[in-house]
């Protein structure tokens, strides 16, 4: 597992290149957040066309090197980091609250009339600049309307104290969890966003549903209270911002699925039998089959929302709505038609995969 990760990049698109390119890292349990700025690399002749290069590179369609350059602009932070995070750092196996909200800190880049680049310590976030992940459950939420018909089901919830993180992913973000025992997948919940209708149907349909199926089904929320939340975070006597308070809904606890890996992953190489294939496409369409008898649609068919388990077996994952162009058309989308639709071309896909398989793995 890696020991930092750069969750993502931005850069002001609207701009000459040359402009702000801010990253956002990962490491041992904090949160950091790395400015490059235009004018405080200035000093420097050289670093500020190294500047113009980085953007250029950044905000080319072309891939190439974007990886490189994004590496080689957090390289200089490194070791500033590590000695920022807390001492000792948090446990990477400890609880769901640790990973949602962690210490936060800003960092700037300088440079100097000798060229060299400085890493600096701007500020760690206040509790009226802190953004909470997921959504509130109450009134202070313009999208809580969004949020009431999976409120209002019986589901099991519990605060992310309560969520021991049990694996990660390569991506440092929690994926196998336990709470009192019972194993389960973590998908956190949205920002600032209304989740789909489509998923919120499809919880309540699960939830009635009482014949067997291998399916992933939510099983508990995971809610929060800001309060408690942000305790770890001061408040700026300066600012005068008002600070919400509430309840947080911040992820869903989904039934964990031991598995090899998803559909697209497994089906093309050699070492997978003929057998595999036809009995997997005969597993994907009784679930499909099975979905739509209880009023549930799929909603995004493809092999990428097939998890194969260690016994071999099928399991349909997500189900948040939306398309995937090739596997359901956009005015499919969403419908028994687009399930249909996306199932049959997965099942031509797996005959192709048979009949011209690539090279054994090594």
């Amino acid at each position: 597992m890696a020991t930092f990760f750069t969750e993502f990049i931005t850069w002001e698109t609207d701009s000459e290149p040359g402009s702000d390119i801010t990253l956002f890292v990962r490491h041992s349990g904090a949160f950091f957040r790395i400015c490059y700025v235009a004018g405080l690399l200035a000093e420097s002749t050289a670093l500020l066309e190294q500047h113009r290069e980085s953007y250029t590179i950044l905000s080319n369609d072309n891939p190439d090197g974007f990886v490189e350059e994004v590496e080689r602009l957090r390289k200089p932070f490194e070791d500033f980091m590590a000695q920022l995070v807390p001492n000792p750092p948090m446990d990477t196996a400890g609880y769901l609250h640790s990973y949602l909200y962690p210490p936060y800190f800003i960092l700037e880049a300088k440079g100097t009339a000798s060229g060299d680049l400085q890493p600096h310590f701007r500020e760690a976030l206040s509790r009226q600049k802190f953004d909470p992940p997921g959504e509130y459950t109450d009134g202070a939420s313009k999208l809580q309307i969004h949020l009431r018909p999976l409120l209002d089901m019986k589901f099991d919830t519990c605060s992310s104290r309560q969520v021991k993180v049990q694996t990660y992913t390569d991506h440092l973000v929690p994926s196998q969890v336990c709470v009192n025992g019972a194993v389960y997948f973590f998908k956190p919940w949205p920002s600032r966003q209304a989740f789909s209708y489509h998923q919120l149907d499809v919880c309540a349909k699960m939830l009635a549903d009482t014949e067997p199926a291998r399916i992933s089904c939510v099983h508990s929320l995971v809610i929060d209270n800001d309060d408690d939340v942000l305790q770890h975070y001061s408040i700026d006597p300066n600012d005068d911002e008002e600070i919400c308070v509430g309840t947080r809904l911040v992820g869903l606890l989904l039934t964990y699925i031991e598995n090899k890996g998803t559909l697209s992953a497994l089906a093309p190489w050699s070492d997978c039998t003929n057998e595999d294939r036809s009995r997997w496409a005969r597993q994907v369409r009784q679930s499909v089959e099975h979905l739509h008898r209880a009023g549930i649609v799929w909603g995004d068919a493809k092999p990428e929302n097939v998890l194969i388990d260690i016994q071999g077996d099928t399991w349909l994952i997500d189900f948040g709505g939306s398309y995937t162009q090739g596997w359901v058309d956009k005015e499919n989308q969403e419908t028994v038609e687009g399930d249909l639709q996306g199932l049959q071309r997965i099942e031509n896909w797996l005959v192709k995969c048979s009949q011209r398989p690539v090279d054994r793995r090594t």
